[in-house]
């Protein structure tokens, strides 16, 4: 990878867990505070909610960095993280790891 692209893959990058972690953050304090306040399923499935898009930002990291690997045409690591994603496919799907 040339030094003069790598701050802009690593802000991309960056930029995803950003949004994922103040996503989820701001999700289950919806969840929260709606709990205070609302009783019944819908204060539950607000946090799940948050706790799904908490999963999902890793994959959805490993989603960018492919996409971003091939565009600079760094074939390598981009079927690296193309390798990564699909066992996580695989494991989310399958449940590998379950006990």
């Amino acid at each position: 990878m040339n030094q003069k692209r790598e701050p802009e893959f690593d802000r991309a990058v960056a930029w995803v867990l950003r949004v994922g972690a103040f996503g989820c953050f701001l999700i289950m304090l919806c969840g929260l505070l709606t709990g205070i306040f609302v009783k019944g399923r819908i204060p539950h499935d607000i946090e799940l909610a948050g706790v799904l898009l908490m999963l999902a930002t890793p994959v959805v990291r490993v989603i960018v960095a492919c996409f971003l690997f091939f565009k600079e045409t760094d074939y390598r690591y981009g079927y690296i993280s193309l390798g990564v994603l699909v066992i996580l496919l695989l494991g989310s799907v399958f449940g590998i790891g379950e006990h």
